[in-house]
């Protein structure tokens, strides 16, 4: 878990609204009740509210900002020469480490990369957080409509626990998390940057 200046301040708001509970508490044995509504109910409502919010930064820590449209990643796919249904694919994902590099051999005649896309409600954007994505997985898919043998290849780890998560509705819900999904780019042989929006993957050609 990595702290960042959005976690900072929240640990901050559940400070000062601990400090306004105890004003209220000091209040209340000295008979002031109206103090006590002055200061205990905004403590109690910014104790939620950070408290929330600093539950989301979490869940999200894995998943980088989305505030505009980000290149993702640089795919180079070539046919296999020689083999039907092959594909030699070099894949680079952009990270916030730097480029991490890979070589993958691929089942099928096009490729798809896909990617889990976490959407926040407009209001939690305005407060410094940023809907985010993971690359997720990389696999074939054949012209003629036959399933492949190959298993998916994950990136970045595996994506069971984002959409079982998503059947539980542990942290998909209403009013901070908009949608919670995965969505694919499926392209043929070639050079390409991948590109990923506030809601979708996409791809262009190089």
């Amino acid at each position: 878990m990595t702290f960042g200046v959005a976690q900072i301040f929240l640990l901050a708001l559940i400070i000062g609204s601990i400090a306004l509970l105890g004003w209220a508490v000091v209040a209340l044995r000295r008979g002031d009740v109206r103090m006590v509504f002055a200061r205990g109910i905004p403590g109690v409502v910014i104790a939620f509210v950070a408290v929330v919010l600093l539950w989301i930064a979490t869940l999200l820590q894995t998943y980088l900002g989305l505030t505009g449209e980000i290149k993702a990643a640089h795919v180079v796919a070539k046919p296999v020469a020689g083999q039907q249904h092959l594909l030699d694919l070099g894949l680079t994902l952009f990270t916030d480490d730097g480029p991490v590099r890979s070589v993958h051999r691929v089942e099928g005649d096009i490729w798809a990369l896909q990617a889990n896309i976490v959407e926040l409600e407009p209001w939690v954007n305005a407060l410094g957080f940023h809907s985010g994505y993971k690359v997720s997985r990389l696999f074939g898919q054949r012209l003629d409509g036959k399933a492949v043998a190959q298993d998916h290849i994950f990136l970045n780890g595996s994506d069971a626990d984002f959409f079982q998560s998503m059947n539980e509705r542990r942290w998909y819900t209403a009013p901070f998390v908009r949608s919670a999904y995965g969505n694919a780019v499926v392209a043929s042989p070639g050079t390409y940057d991948v590109f990923v929006s506030r809601d979708a993957i996409k791809v262009r050609p190089v």
